[in-house]
């Protein structure tokens, strides 16, 4: 039997067909958990990688950095080696030093000023050693002070320029903690041909100190030996760390007729076990300029050698840069594309349902009873409901649940609309009984009245319940 619809069961009506649209908590707010717990995930993950990442910027920043004080150190260690034989050959009695030593002077503080200008603004382990060890050169004016005066002293003039030249070549200014091979190798070549350049530089003032008296003096000759030795040994661990190329450039430089001349020099220095040849054999002029030319030659690949570090220095920076940028375009992308995916969402799950839920709303609040209503009161066949609707870019599964909801809207149309015919029907039933029993009491009423007033035959009678 079917349960008649009445009013009063509308609001049941409206409260079921919209139960299944209406959650506790929404949709949107659910995708919207989803994708933030994705996207924290995500950037946690890109977060990691990007310290990494800024890591090596920065590592590599500051090699670049460190590349161009090492050179900078390394242009004024070469001016003070030059400063040392000059002054530790005037001290030791060759006055013809002396216009060239004071000229020497100002290539030492033009050098140094470029280190000071390196330092400037730095704050960190590399420059902080350079300037601790870089205080040792405050004792140079006292050194060129005595040596002015005529009160400097050979061993006290080679000893400062030595200690302070082998202290600033001890400073790594920060390459020997670089990440690269390719640059580690680089800056331990560096530092092997600086210890042979300045090996060298100590053999030249050591000779230059001695050449004036004619004999080494006190353990000079000690010292030559043992410098002479360093050089070597320098010299052959130079190719464990050059490359090919920067071996070619160092055996060229040890090849030249300056070079091959300081190096027969060394031979009669060796054989005389002591005594030194006299100044015709080896011109204090000749030894000095062949040996400079030799340590300028050393110090051309020393130049091409950190024009090396630094070339890669900057390929590292420029590299870890843009990988930090592109790791910044992939955090910046996978936000957007996670924003694309939830306004994507929106649009097609969590708006549509929200329009479909308003159309569920609307029908049993409005529709539907309206419906009702004028079936009640109105004759004829009732008006058919309009389907639901959902926007456009809704998912099919939207689309499928308002196709759903329409049969179900319909299938509480029909129903309703045939209980209120149903309804109509009968009442108008009952209406037309209850005029025909009017008719029929009216009718006994009637008679009885005229069997009141008036003598009725058996025939009358009759008639009457007929």
């Amino acid at each position: 039997m079917t349960t008649p619809i009445t009013e009063q069961r509308i609001p049941r009506l409206r409260r079921a067909f919209t139960a299944t649209v209406v959650a506790p908590r929404t949709i949107r707010a659910k995708l919207i958990r989803i994708l933030a717990v994705a996207l924290a995930i995500l950037l946690a993950l890109l977060g990691l990688s990007a310290a990494r990442q800024l890591g090596d910027y920065e590592n590599a920043s500051t090699t670049a950095a460190d590349a161009h004080l090492s050179d900078a150190l390394q242009g004024f260690v070469h001016e003070h080696q030059k400063e040392r034989g000059l002054t530790t050959g005037y001290v030791g009695g060759i006055t013809d030093f002396h216009d060239r030593m004071l000229a020497q002077r100002k290539l030492t503080d033009r050098a140094l000023a470029q280190v000071q200008e390196e330092l400037a603004g730095r704050q960190d382990r590399a420059a902080d050693a350079v300037r601790r060890d870089l205080g040792r050169v405050d004792a140079l004016q006292g050194i060129r002070t005595a040596a002015d005066r005529g009160t400097g002293q050979v061993e006290r003039t080679y000893d400062y320029f030595t200690d302070t030249n082998t202290a600033l070549n001890r400073i790594g200014t920060g390459l020997v903690e670089v990440r690269d091979a390719q640059l580690r190798a680089d800056y331990q070549a560096l530092q092997v041909l600086s210890g042979a350049k300045e090996f060298t530089g100590q053999e030249r003032a050591i000779v230059l100190g001695s050449l004036h008296a004619g004999r080494f003096l006190g353990n000079d000759y000690t010292r030559f030996m043992t410098t002479r030795s360093g050089r070597l040994a320098a010299l052959d661990e130079f190719p464990q760390w050059a490359t090919p190329r920067q071996e070619r450039l160092v055996t060229r430089a040890l090849a030249t007729p300056a070079a091959k001349e300081l190096f027969g020099y060394e031979k009669q220095i060796v054989a005389g076990r002591g005594t030194l040849p006299g100044a015709g054999t080896v011109p204090p002029g000749a030894w000095y300029n062949s040996a400079t030319a030799t340590i300028n030659g050393l110090r051309t690949v020393q130049v091409a050698l950190g024009s090396d570090i630094k070339d890669r220095a900057t390929e590292l920076e420029d590299e870890a840069a843009r990988t930090l940028a592109l790791f910044a375009a992939l955090a910046v992308g996978s936000v957007l594309a996670l924003g694309a995916l939830a306004v994507g969402a929106a649009r097609s799950v969590a708006g549509p349902l929200g329009s479909l839920t308003r159309q569920a709303r609307e029908v049993a609040d409005e529709r539907l009873p309206a419906a009702v209503a004028r079936v009640q009161n109105e004759s004829g066949k009732p008006e058919p409901l309009q389907p639901l609707t959902v926007p456009r870019g809704a998912g099919a599964e939207v689309q499928q649940l308002a196709d759903a909801f329409d049969q179900v809207q319909k299938a509480a149309y029909d129903l309703a609309t045939e209980q209120a015919v149903l309804r109509r029907n009968g009442t108008e039933s009952l209406v037309n009984l209850g005029r025909r029993n009017q008719n029929l009491v009216r009718r006994q009423i009637s008679f009885i009245n005229k069997l009141e007033h008036e003598d009725a035959d058996p025939t009358t009678l009759a008639n009457l319940f007929e």
